[in-house]
């Protein structure tokens, strides 16, 4: 699993983060991460532009199901939450 994030300002200018977080959790609300990307391990930023990859490695060892997802970035000292979603993991038949 692999997304591209721009992130613009009011202008529609492209913007560079401080920080980012792509958090999976197997509950919504607390609880340990199942596995977590940030700047330099598993999220790339390059042009103002983010490319986050989820390896397989990365899920290889949970179980099948649903888990929560959010991805959030810091500009200076503001952190939003710019995407929260479900990623449901199926085991492959071959």
């Amino acid at each position: 699993l692999s997304f591209n994030v721009q992130i613009i300002d009011e202008n529609g200018d492209p913007m560079a983060v401080d920080t980012a977080y792509f958090t999976c959790r197997k509950k919504a609300t607390g609880g340990e991460d199942v596995f977590r990307k940030s700047l330099g391990s598993g999220i790339v930023q390059e042009d103002m532009l983010m490319t986050v990859r989820v390896a397989p490695e990365d899920t290889q060892n949970i179980d099948e199901g649903q888990y929560f997802y959010d991805f959030n970035v810091g500009i200076g000292d503001d952190v939003f939450t710019i995407m929260i979603g479900t990623l449901s993991i199926e085991h492959d038949v071959s």
